[in-house]
Formats: structure tokens, C-alpha cells, sequence
């Protein structure tokens, strides 16, 4: 009992430390945003025409824009992890899933995981393994804390293909947007103004992050290829590698953007017809990998209670069995991994 409300009260401890991280940081997205405000208030109690957007209209783009100038939340931890390769690779990652974070507050976020992971784990093992030996527990635990770097990036990677899904959802609308603006007679960087005021989100917001990269002074082929950046999608990419080559070869860019926009539609069509054409095997891997294993188990297991009124799976709790508990977890997590690239690969 003692172990039990010692976990209970780091649990709680660790839980309260983390939503106290969130607050704080999400805090501290507020104050430029508090200081623009008040700023545009003085200006217009004292008559000034301040030329600047209203904090209302900030779209997302100005605001990560904000977030960089901003202090960090780990000052030390950031001038320690400057200048590193790897941590500018993950800031990288950061920016093309589009989070409000900066890289050293994820790299804490994740140490903090890794030591909570470990300190449950150790106190889980002492509790239901007592004489598991200490290799046994140190290598669990390490385990588990060394299971949360991955964790962490497969939830960067979620969160990119959740932003690439929604940018393609657009992503014609907005090509044919910029097909009807260039024949209306205005120019590439105007039409690029109208889809940053006009257009859909999420597309909006990095429109008109191009379009203030041109006010100063960077020009249309820089900030187009900061955005294919910003923007892994094919399709975007497509539409503006074609958009430049007709910009030095000459010819007309409404025809490219409207011959884009058919293409990525069709594009997105077929695409959604082989994810219908392959929901069967989708749905048959899931259910091959946790849905079997499971109803197997508890079949055995009812099947055998009711002949030897003795579970099947009684020696999976001794010591030793509870052992092959986390092998077995561990070859479902490793299956899950390998299914879950064979998914991806089919979705493609």
C-alpha cells in the first residue's frame, strides 16, 4: 500500500508540474499578442492611424513569426542545444507540423517524459514482479523511458500529415483562385494577396507569410521555395515548380495554375479511390494485429475455465509469466509499428 499512494502522489506531482509547463507556455503565446493589442489601443486613443493589422485578423503564420523573437521557456537548455545538427533538423520537423513550440521546450517536455516513463515503470515492476531481478527491472524501465523519443515523433509526424490532409483539401480551391485572379489582369504577387486574404486556411496563413517575406524585400523564387519547405505537399510543389518555370520561360501563369488545379484534383481522386479499393486489408491488418490476439486470449481462457475450473493463462501471473507480459507487449508494439508502415505505404 505504501508503493501504491507513493506512485499515486508522483503521479500527481508530475501531472500538476506538466499542466503548470502548459500554462505557462500557453501564457506566454498570449503576451505579444497583449502587447500589439494595447499598443493599437494607445494608437487610436491618441489619434495615431497605426498601419498595421489588427490583432484580430493575426493569422497563424505572423504569430509563429512573434513566437521566434520570443524569449524561450528553457533559456539554458536552449543556449546548451544551439548550434546543434540534430536540433536544428527538429525544428525543422516542428515547423512542417506547424506547432506552436519551440524545439528546446519539446526536448524538456520529452526528458520529463522519459524520467516519469522510467519511475512508473521501475515502481510497477517492484510491485507486480517482487522477484524479477534488477536487471530485469533496470532494463524495463529503460525501456519504457526510451520508448517516449519515439512516441514524441510519431506525434510530430501525425500532426504533418494531419496539416498536409487539411492543405489538400484546399489546395485546388485555391489553385483556381489564383488561375481567376491572374486572368482578371492582376499581377503574381497581387494574386498571391488575394489568396492570403481570401483564401482557405491553412493555405491562407502561408500565403500571406510569402507575401510579407516580398514586402521586405525577398524575392518571389526564395519565398516560394520557403513555403514548398514550410509545405512538403507533391501536389503544392508541383504546382509551384511549374509556376516558376513559366515565369523564365514566359507564357501565361493562369493556364498552369488551372491546368494545377485539374491535375491535383485528379490526383486527389485516385487517391481516394485506393484508399476505399484497400479499407479491406486496412481493416484485416488491424484486426490480425490486436483484434485476434485479444479474442483469442480470452476465449482460451473462457473455454478452459469451464472444463478445469482453472484459467489457462494462471501461470502468466506468477513471477515468470508476468515477465513474458512485456515481451509480449513489446512484439505487439513492434508489429503494430511494422503494420502501420505497410499501411502508410498503401495510402500512398
Amino acid at each position: 500500500m505504501v508503493e501504491i499512494a507513493l506512485l499515486a502522489v508522483g503521479a500527481l506531482w508530475l501531472m500538476s508540474l506538466a499542466w503548470g509547463f502548459y500554462q505557462y507556455l500557453q501564457e506566454a503565446r498570449k503576451i505579444p499578442l497583449r502587447l500589439r493589442t494595447l499598443e493599437a489601443t494607445t494608437g487610436e486613443l491618441e489619434g495615431v492611424n497605426l498601419a498595421q493589422p489588427s490583432n484580430a485578423n493575426l493569422d497563424e503564420a505572423w504569430e509563429r513569426q512573434i513566437l521566434k523573437t520570443a524569449p524561450p521557456m528553457f533559456p539554458t537548455l536552449q543556449r546548451y542545444l544551439s548550434g546543434k545538427q540534430w536540433m536544428s533538423r527538429l525544428e525543422q520537423e516542428i515547423q512542417k507540423a506547424h506547432v506552436s513550440l519551440e524545439a528546446s521546450s519539446l526536448v524538456a517536455m520529452t526528458l520529463l517524459g522519459m524520467g516519469f516513463a522510467l519511475a512508473v515503470t521501475a515502481i510497477l515492476v517492484t510491485l507486480f514482479a517482487p522477484t524479477a531481478s534488477p536487471f530485469a527491472r533496470l532494463l524495463l524501465a529503460l525501456l519504457a523511458a526510451g520508448s517516449v523519443p519515439f512516441f514524441v515523433l510519431q506525434w510530430l509526424r501525425y500532426c504533418q500529415r494531419r496539416f498536409l490532409r487539411r492543405v489538400e483539401l484546399i489546395l485546388p480551391d485555391t489553385l483556381s483562385l489564383l488561375a481567376n485572379t491572374l486572368r482578371a489582369g492582376m499581377g503574381f504577387q497581387q494574386a498571391l494577396e488575394i489568396a492570403s486574404q481570401e483564401g482557405l486556411s491553412p493555405l491562407k496563413e502561408e500565403f500571406a507569410a510569402v507575401t510579407r517575406s516580398l514586402t521586405l524585400g525577398v524575392t518571389i523564387e526564395e519565398a516560394l521555395e520557403a513555403l514548398m519547405q514550410r509545405v512538403p505537399s507533391p501536389e503544392l510543389q508541383l504546382a509551384l515548380v511549374a509556376a516558376l518555370v513559366q515565369r523564365e520561360v514566359g507564357g501565361s501563369l493562369a493556364q498552369v495554375f488551372e491546368t494545377a488545379a485539374v491535375t491535383v484534383r485528379r490526383r486527389l481522386q485516385a487517391r481516394r479511390e485506393l484508399q476505399a479499393e484497400t479499407a479491406l486489408p486496412r481493416l484485416s491488418a488491424i484486426a490480425l494485429a490486436f483484434g485476434l490476439p485479444l479474442f483469442m486470449f480470452v476465449a482460451i481462457n473462457l473455454v478452459t475455465y469451464l472444463q478445469t475450473r482453472e484459467a489457462w493463462s494462471a501461470p502468466m501471473f506468477t513471477s515468470e509469466g508476468r515477465f513474458f507480459w512485456g515481451i509480449i507487449a513489446l512484439l505487439e508494439v513492434c508489429g503494430w509499428v511494422w503494420l502501420s508502415q505497410v499501411l502508410a505505404r498503401l495510402s500512398e
